[in-house]
């Protein structure tokens, strides 16, 4: 028997990687695609969120120094509210008076459960290491996908027709299947961003090495001169974080070991990169601007918001939801064309 038949071709390669990946894809699609809409979720189920207008950054710091523990997200305009989680993963959301107007324990609703699904199906570090596997396999997936459509012989147009029949019936696998074909290569690109910045994220740390190995340029920013004096409070460190980056907003807050993430108003990622920390007695010890760090940095940070469309406005956001829905479409089209192709075989 000669090596070539030995070995799978492409067909069956991308037939066996559908069938293995289609639940983890319709799990990543659907939870990731509610996720883009995460806040208003929260609104929806709890209608005390909605509030009139953020709550204002000394508001906030009042109710931060009951907490020794955790993060804070600041207030913005989409996410009016100051959130609180702590070391057990409870989340407390407080408005401008510094009400508790909302406390959700770990996994108590469907958002929770959506969050940790997405992010590593809630198995934490194991979680995470499957994502990435999973997530290399679906670039290949979607790799083989392109080079089985790709037109040998006639026009691109022609490799994109669908004829609709009733799925249901004995014509209706050709419909799937073109319908499959055509969605996998009208949105490959979309599927392509999203699976790619999705994987990249499991594999942060080394995606960044070899960014800044490739991109090693910096630049130099002229920063102000840092403060001297100390702070005891929330308040204080927030106003020391303001004359440290003037330019940079605060927006993510470590709670036990005093540091503050902030981000400036170009910046792509929502939390920012900027770092300001501070030493035991209260002084700010280090400010990283992430003008100044390598390009292969800069970029890397670009990852998430790119796979969580926090840039673009509606019009990206509306392009990485419809890799959402073509992600759903292609396993459900695929397997349906599966299982209806074995059933015409047997009969």
């Amino acid at each position: 028997m000669s090596l070539k038949r030995k070995l799978p071709t492409l067909t069956q390669w991308h037939r066996w990687l559908g069938l293995t990946l289609s639940l983890w894809l319709l799990l990543m699609a659907i939870s990731g695609s509610l996720l883009l809409y995460k806040n208003d979720l929260l609104q929806l189920f709890y209608p005390q969120l909605n509030l009139a207008q953020p709550v204002e950054t000394t508001d906030a710091a009042a109710a931060l120094d009951q907490f020794d523990n955790g993060y804070a997200l600041m207030p913005t305009a989409d996410r009016p509210w100051l959130e609180v989680v702590n070391a057990d993963k409870t989340h407390f959301y407080y408005d401008a008076s510094g009400n508790l107007l909302l406390e959700r324990e770990y996994l108590v609703d469907l958002t929770s459960w959506l969050v940790e699904l997405h992010h590593h199906l809630a198995l934490n570090e194991l979680g995470k290491d499957i994502m990435g596997i999973l997530g290399l396999l679906s670039l290949v997936l979607i790799g083989t996908g392109l080079i089985r459509w790709w037109p040998r012989r006639g026009s691109f147009r022609r490799a994109l027709s669908v004829r609709f029949f009733n799925p249901f019936t004995k014509r209706g696998s050709q419909t799937l299947w073109q319908l499959h074909r055509f969605i996998g290569a009208v949105l490959f690109l979309p599927v392509a961003i999203v699976l790619i910045t999705g994987t990249a994220i499991m594999y942060a740390a080394p995606v960044k090495s070899v960014l800044i190995f490739l991109l090693p340029f910096t630049q130099s920013i002229e920063t102000p001169v840092q403060p001297s004096i100390t702070a005891d409070n929330w308040q204080q460190r927030l106003e020391l974080a303001k004359q440290a980056l003037p330019t940079a907003e605060a927006r993510l807050l470590y709670l036990e070991d005093p540091r503050i993430r902030a981000k400036h108003a170009n910046e792509w990622h929502p939390n920012g990169r900027n770092y300001i920390e501070f030493s035991e007695t209260g002084a700010v010890s280090q400010v990283i601007d992430e003008r100044e760090t390598a390009l292969g940095n800069q970029v890397s940070n670009m990852i998430y918001p790119t796979h969580v469309a926090s840039v673009g406005g509606a019009f990206y956001l509306f392009i990485v939801l419809l890799s959402g829905l073509a992600l759903i479409a292609l396993p459900v089209s695929g397997l349906w064309f599966y299982i209806k192709r074995r059933q015409l075989k047997k009969t």
